[in-house]
């Protein structure tokens, strides 16, 4: 088997919200999404989605993924898409850096690789252990008001995992979290997430303010020594996102016990095939995780999906639907969502079929 051609199409998804809105100013109501398709010389398709949130939260932007993907496809055309480990060193051979690009290519080839092997994704990568995976909502920022009606709404729809974003200011954030709090139920997991927004003084006074709280501090500050520094020096447990990109970053984090939780998102780690490293790292280490991705639809969610349903409930702190937080969907079949809970099907591969009249056809290598 090998790939014949690849396509790469973009498609615009607006968020559902009034607007999806963090700290530092970041707000925004559309994103767009890139979706691969490979092709093989057996007839089987593999797909593939990555979607930057926006193009100032993480290391790469939407309008360079494409260009990255035309240097890319020259490297994997070609080649036996069941080799993924193969693929990924062609890719690195081909292009520097550019871990969400080349997770494009990477989801699509486990997406043929279960077709293949008439499997799900999620037996590929370990067998299912999580059947239901527990989901957060994320209450963007916005006025006290409207963030606590985005909270009652989403306790209502049956979500226990909250993620608050703050950045308002220290003393506001501080009123906003000790208002919510009066309503916080006692089985509901709270992460407030600061997005590299706060100093290490100002994260420290946060913390101290609230320390009666039960919540994740996530990503309190821009670099990892200080949120290294404040790890050490808060009561709250520390969830790690931006500043952790690589293996590495990973590994140095874990000497030093800067960590309680980290946000794995697939496409920033290049993939199901290093996201399934850190993953099982993270198993071993009893670090809990956040499985998800930056943004995206229903092929992005299917790809996070699988691997968080074959990981560990014991290690699984959450997952999230991100392609419920969109007007349109880009594909059918994904992920089933049910009272705050996330089921996948048992179909081959990702379990997931572009829509093609929501997508314009940017290139086709072949």
């Amino acid at each position: 088997m090998r790939i014949s051609s690849i396509a790469v199409y973009t498609a615009d998804l607006e968020y559902t919200g009034k607007a999806y809105a963090f700290a530092g100013g970041r707000s925004h109501q559309e994103f767009t999404s890139t979706v691969v398709v490979l092709t093989t010389d057996s007839g089987l398709e593999g797909y593939g989605e990555v979607c930057p949130c926006g193009p100032n939260y993480m290391p790469a932007f939407a309008e360079g993924i494409p260009a990255c993907l035309s240097m890319l496809a020259p490297a994997v055309l070609g080649e036996d898409p069941r080799q993924i480990s193969s693929i990924h060193e062609r890719m690195n051979q081909a292009l520097t850096g550019q871990a969400v690009a080349k997770a494009a290519i990477d989801i699509a080839c486990w997406d043929i690789l279960g077709k293949a092997a008439g499997l799900p994704v999620y037996t590929l990568l370990g067998g299912l252990q999580t059947p239901s995976m527990p989901l957060h909502r994320i209450v963007p920022l916005a006025t006290p008001a409207e963030m606590q009606e985005s909270l009652c709404q989403y306790r209502s729809e049956g979500f226990r995992h909250i993620q608050i974003k703050l950045g308002h200011g220290v003393e506001e954030d501080i009123d906003l979290v000790r208002t919510l709090s009066n309503v916080k139920q006692p089985d509901e997991v709270w992460i407030g997430d600061m997005n590299a927004a706060w100093r290490r003084d100002q994260a420290l006074r946060f913390s101290r303010a609230v320390e009666s709280v039960d919540l994740y501090l996530e990503q309190p500050c821009r670099g990892y020594e200080e949120c290294l520094s404040l790890r050490h020096r808060v009561r709250h447990p520390i969830k790690l996102d931006e500043s952790l990109n690589s293996l590495g970053d990973l590994q140095r984090a874990l000497r030093d016990d800067a960590m309680d939780a980290i946000a794995l998102k697939v496409s920033k780690f290049g993939g199901l095939t290093p996201s399934r490293v850190i993953r099982d790292v993270c198993v071993d280490a009893g670090i809990s995780m956040t499985i998800e991705d930056a943004w995206g639809s229903g092929i992005a969610t299917a790809a996070y999906a699988h691997l968080a349903a074959s990981t560990p409930s014991r290690a699984l702190l959450n997952t999230t639907d991100l392609h419920n937080y969109n007007t349109t969907q880009l594909a059918t079949g994904a992920p089933e969502v049910s009272g705050g809970r996330m089921t996948l099907s048992d179909r081959p591969g990702l379990g997931v079929v572009p829509d093609f009249t929501m997508l314009t056809l940017h290139d086709v290598y072949e």
